[in-house]
């Protein structure tokens, strides 16, 4: 069973269109019987692919901080919780748990989280591929950056195949098929 790790945002206060990609990409995970490895929130976007992946016949895997699962935050979609010391314990373990990495839009949280799957792959601590969803180019400002950081040499162009780049949720799960071909509905 493949482990698709996906980061994003607990915010419950975003335009729908967000949530409506994340419930494709979840229902890519659950229909493939697949496993979701996330942040474990009941909030927001995080909440929507859990209770998605979960109704689509697939496994969830919530890794929350210890400061969040003490207020009640965890999602009960999960059908594991795995309870962290802390956000850096949290990110090690998401993609430690991981077989590809999706990074639905987000905030800063996760951003840090697509930045560290990117420094952690670029270095060899992971594997897994990254796919960026950017939805309605959500992430063109950071993508961007990268290609400054390559023109102008901070980072060497070998850095561009760290990731790739899907347009919305439909993409994301047509790149996740050619990643794993052997995964039926």
């Amino acid at each position: 069973m493949k482990k698709i790790t996906v980061f994003c945002s607990s915010s419950s206060q975003l335009d729908q269109h967000y949530y409506d990609d994340a419930r494709v990409v979840a229902s890519w995970i659950g229909n493939h019987n697949c496993t979701l490895v996330y942040g474990g929130s009941a909030r927001g976007m995080m909440e929507v692919v859990a209770s998605t992946t979960k109704q689509t016949g697939g496994k969830v895997h919530g890794i929350i901080p210890e400061r969040f699962a003490s207020k009640n935050m965890a999602s009960e979609c999960a059908d594991k919780v795995t309870v962290t010391v802390d956000m850096h314990e949290r990110k090690r373990l998401l993609l430690a748990e991981s077989d590809a990495v999706v990074v639905l839009p987000g905030g800063s949280g996760t951003i840090d989280e697509f930045l560290d799957a990117y420094v952690s792959r670029k270095l060899g601590y992971i594997q897994a591929p990254i796919i960026v969803c950017n939805k309605g180019g959500f992430f063109n400002p950071l993508l961007a950056q990268f290609e400054r950081c390559y023109a102008e040499r901070f980072a060497s162009p070998l850095e561009v195949g760290m990731y790739q780049v899907a347009d919305d949720g439909e993409h994301c799960c047509r790149m996740l098929s050619r990643l794993f071909p052997a995964l039926k509905i």
